[in-house]
């Protein structure tokens, strides 16, 4: 007779062997499985504050010499972001040129033709000012304070033959030169803050020959000045201005069903001024993104929504690439749910809106969902268009932005402090995951939260 006992262990490990399928059956169901609704946001924001490559990423865009378009540090970005959204798995990964004028300078020398003669350190010149010549342009020197028009008319006999000096204020330096020009001025001198480095921009809006330039705070000129005298200044500047071809950086993760012909652009310039990084402005923001978009690739999610990735190039000099894209992609702007502009991210802060309040509603439930953030729950009504918002704001589309905390690193703002090490990369990379959670409620809501506008009537004045 047989021994019961085998049988009887047989049939204990048939029994253990199907309790544990039982109970890994879940697990492999749920493996299988996308998450959804709050689990897919705690996905994106684990993935951010885990993974993240936001500072890595960021230290390679943070060039020495920066990020001009047309320059090779720019092509050099360019095809690093498009590198890498390809091994995250982004879909349709290209560049979309443009044509600009493009500008950069090898050396900018101010001397005040004193006895002896004195070099006025660490001035920068404005964009698109052709090379002096060799022996630079020297006349003398008009205060014209604060440098309102007003100013400028009331002291328009004075100008013809000289240089304008102005104060660093919020009026935009090319309209001072264009003011300067009208009047027969050779060229136009900003004076800095006295707690402020000198701040690069743009100066003219088309290649021309009258210097512009921007120097730090100076107590002997200004005392000359003071004086009655018209100092002498020799200007000389070492510059390029060519015909070139940038390229737009742009990715997608492609929607599903009904709603996949509509879209949501996350954006920010990868371009940068030439004085130091580029790092904060706009390092930080094409570094958010590019993160935003590992996140929401890595969660494996197909949002209902097409979600569109752009780096633009030429924001600096007056959102060229935006400006083109949105030329390009005219046909295509009334399925714009909205652009999200990231400029400058910082430690994310509040929601702001560029004239479309009737998302503010959708805003504020992801603000209070968002609780361990802060956020403020009141969502700004902002206006201004120096960023690359605007091109999409004037032609009705709902544009909308992350304001954050910068830092003591917003000193570094256009000047040679704009390094790798003035960022707050600790706080800056909050905002990717805040703005990997924004996008995927823009991509996947049933609804949609916005309308576009009539497009603005053209700004003639500029």
């Amino acid at each position: 007779m047989k021994s019961s006992a085998p049988a009887s262990i047989t049939f204990r490990l048939r029994r253990l062997i199907t309790a544990s399928l039982c109970l890994c059956a879940p697990v492999v169901i749920a493996g299988c499985q996308q998450p959804h609704g709050d689990a897919l946001d705690r996905l994106l924001i684990g993935e951010v504050m885990m993974h993240s490559e936001f500072a890595a990423n960021l230290r390679t865009l943070a060039m020495p010499g920066g990020r001009l378009t047309g320059t090779p540090n720019a092509e050099l970005a360019g095809q690093f972001v498009a590198d890498k959204l390809r091994a995250y798995g982004l879909q349709n990964v290209h560049f979309e040129p443009f044509e600009m004028s493009c500008w950069t300078v090898r050396e900018t020398r101010v001397t005040l033709l004193t006895d002896p003669p004195r070099v006025l350190e660490g001035a920068v010149a404005l964009a698109r000012t052709i090379a002096t010549p060799p022996e630079g342009v020297t006349a003398e020197l008009t205060d014209l304070g604060e440098g309102t028009e007003e100013q400028f008319a009331a002291g328009a006999a004075e100008l013809p033959g000289r240089f304008v000096l102005t104060r660093d204020t919020h009026q935009h330096r090319g309209d001072r030169l264009r003011w300067a020009r009208e009047r027969g001025a050779v060229g136009l001198v900003v004076m800095s803050d006295p707690n402020h480095e000198p701040v690069i921009g743009n100066g003219h809006r088309t290649p021309r020959p009258e210097p512009g330039v921007v120097i730090r705070h100076d107590e002997d000129l200004l005392e000359r000045l003071k004086n009655g005298e018209h100092p002498r200044l020799n200007i000389y500047l070492d510059t390029d201005n060519w015909d070139c071809r940038p390229n737009n950086v742009v990715a997608e993760l492609p929607g599903r069903g009904p709603l996949a012909r509509e879209i949501v652009i996350l954006c920010a310039h990868l371009d940068s001024w030439h004085l130091a990084e580029g790092a904060m402005d706009n390092g930080s923001g094409s570094a958010v993104i590019l993160e935003t978009a590992r996140a929401l690739a890595r969660a494996g999610e197909q949002p209902r929504r097409t979600i569109r990735f752009i780096w633009f190039m030429g924001e600096e000099q007056m959102l060229e690439g935006s400006e083109a894209y949105v030329r390009a992609h005219a046909d295509e702007l009334d399925r714009v749910v909205a652009v999200v502009n990231v400029d400058m991210p910082g430690s994310p802060r509040r929601f702001g809106v560029f004239g479309h309040h009737e998302i503010e509603p959708f805003l504020r439930s992801l603000s209070a969902n968002l609780a361990g953030y802060e956020l403020d729950a009141e969502i700004g009504a902002w206006s201004g268009d120096g960023s690359d918002h605007a091109p999409f704001m004037k032609q009705g589309v709902c544009t909308l932005s992350l304001g954050g905390e910068l830092g003591p690193g917003v000193k570094g703002y256009h000047t040679a402090g704009d390094t790798y090490d003035s960022v707050d990369r600790r706080g800056t990379v909050q905002s990717a995951a805040v703005l990997a959670v924004v996008v995927r409620h823009l991509a996947d809501v049933p609804e949609r939260p916005t309308r576009r506008l009539p497009p603005a009537e053209p700004d003639n004045a500029k």
